[in-house]
């Protein structure tokens, strides 16, 4: 078997780190984007229970208002 060395030339290492922080920054972007989807539809969902379920209203703005 052969083995590969780590190639130690500044400009593949330079490459290499510019190649890195593009990737995190494809990463964390396309993260942002699917938090922001699943808080929506969390918040859409727990909208549609409470439009259905007058009891639940009822709950959740008592918890809003302050008072048990």
């Amino acid at each position: 078997m052969r083995r590969e060395q780590i190639p130690t030339d500044t400009y593949t290492l330079v490459g290499l780190g510019v190649a890195a922080v593009v990737v995190l920054w494809l990463v964390f972007s396309v993260l942002k984007k699917v938090f922001g989807l699943v808080l929506l539809a969390a918040i859409l969902g727990a909208g549609f229970m409470l439009w259905h379920n007058p009891e639940m209203l009822h709950w959740a703005m008592s918890l809003v208002d302050g008072r048990r």
